[in-house]
């Protein structure tokens, strides 16, 4: 008897661990952020010698963590930081950029080189053209009120494209995106979505209209 008493304590106590731990609040979030690719149909692939590098981004954001993605504030004040759960923003900024560029029909070189945007540092080695640039703000924020949630996103990029021969800066641009959603339930799916949404609103500014990465190959032939 002494034995069972003892089987029913301990499982009582872990039950008590169990339901405590699982009510605890949450100290930390996780997402998932992604480029979505277009759902159109992908372009013949353009022939010819040039090839495109992209390097990879430069995470330029004003904060101590750059693995900080965002923030959930609770209606008593309370702010919990969000994290990636998988792949930083720098990396995720960079794969998008070579996707949506693949999407367009053109051939990306191997090379996934390191670039601080300055001409001088170009390898002649970088193929024909180069792009590469910085991310200057990307958040997701979400305001967990009693009833409504609120999820509000920004995104900025500065791109630089650059003609690797000439070593020159051929242009720079500012790719930016925000969005907002209400919504009576609150998810890390949720905000990973939004965030998700925006980068790619942001990404698709670059190349998803074909002109502005066609006006840069014609720059680099001349």
């Amino acid at each position: 008897m002494k034995c069972l008493s003892r089987v029913v304590t301990v499982g009582m106590a872990l039950i008590l661990f169990t339901v405590v731990f699982s009510c605890a609040p949450a100290n930390l979030y996780t997402i998932t952020m992604s480029y979505l690719p277009s759902e159109t149909s992908v372009p013949e692939i353009r022939k010819g010698d040039q090839s495109i590098t992209v390097a990879g981004f430069i995470d330029g954001r004003h904060i101590d963590d750059t693995m900080l993605l965002g923030t959930v504030i609770h209606s008593n004040g309370t702010s919990i930081p969000v994290l990636p759960k998988y792949r930083r923003a720098a990396e995720v900024v960079t794969d998008g950029i070579k996707t949506c560029i693949s999407a367009q029909g053109y051939s990306l070189s191997l090379q996934n080189p390191s670039w601080d945007l300055k001409r001088d540092s170009i390898d002649p080695g970088w193929g024909n053209l180069l792009i590469g640039g910085s991310i200057d703000r990307l958040e997701v924020i979400c305001r967990k009120d009693n009833i409504k949630k609120t999820y509000q996103t920004e995104v900025t990029l500065t791109i630089v494209f650059a003609d690797v021969h000439g070593k020159r800066i051929i242009r720079t641009m500012e790719a930016t995106a925000t969005s907002s959603l209400t919504h009576i339930r609150f998810s890390e799916g949720l905000m990973g979505e939004q965030i998700s949404e925006t980068l790619t609103q942001a990404i698709r500014q670059v190349c998803a209209d074909g002109k502005t990465i066609r006006e840069m190959m014609e720059k680099v032939k001349n």
